[in-house]
């Protein structure tokens, strides 16, 4: 709109409402110059301590990835690594292992990483959420699962983006209702990283 993009119409719009509500500050102090000036200064003082966090939220947002990690293990958060490169950690959780959420086809879906795992396996539950339909499935390949042997049905996702990583046209298995808990990233998705490796409880992804 206007030739901008819809993050910077959003910013413009937001200039605008925020210049507006100083403008009635002013409009409701004239003629008492004094609580005026302090009602502009006050929201100065603001406008600026905005300006200067985002500014430096690649840094703020690094301090708080441990308190992030803590409040939202499943949260994958954007930190600057040692090479200067960003990388993405996820926190490992109360049962030792590491969710992450991802988005799937647009769709939020939780996942367990699991590092013994070729494939990346999703519920029948989640594939139907992202579109993929029972009856189109056919499940028809061995895996071998806690309760013995079970069969899954290959598909494809499209999109799969953790954090700002971005995976297109991705292999998965779906496995029948009941047979799966939680959905289950596997190598084939953690390969396609630049890098990625465990530091005590944080799993680092590097895209």
């Amino acid at each position: 709109m206007f030739g901008l993009d819809e993050e910077r119409f959003a910013r413009l719009v937001y200039l605008i409402l925020l210049l507006a509500f100083i403008g009635s500050g002013v409009f409701a102090f004239r003629g008492q110059r004094g609580p005026a000036f302090r009602h502009l200064l006050a929201w100065a003082a603001i406008v600026l301590g905005l300006v200067v966090l985002y500014s430096f939220r690649a840094p703020l947002i690094d301090l708080a990835a441990p308190v992030i990690g803590e409040l939202d293990p499943s949260r994958v958060v954007e930190v600057t690594g040692a090479d200067g490169m960003r990388e993405l950690v996820v926190a490992r959780g109360s049962d030792r292992h590491f969710h992450l959420r991802a988005r799937v086809n647009g769709t939020s879906l939780d996942f367990l990483v699991d590092t013994g795992a070729t494939g990346t396996t999703l519920t029948m539950r989640d594939a139907e959420r992202i579109g993929l339909q029972a009856e189109a499935l056919r499940f028809e390949r061995p895996v071998q699962t806690a309760a013995g042997l079970a069969f899954a049905a290959p598909a494809r996702i499209g999109t799969l983006e953790i954090g700002p990583f971005r995976l297109q046209d991705v292999p998965v298995n779906v496995m029948p209702a009941g047979t799966l808990q939680v959905n289950l990233l596997g190598m084939n998705v953690l390969d396609r990283f630049r890098t990625w490796r465990v530091e005590g409880d944080r799993l680092v992804l590097a895209p």
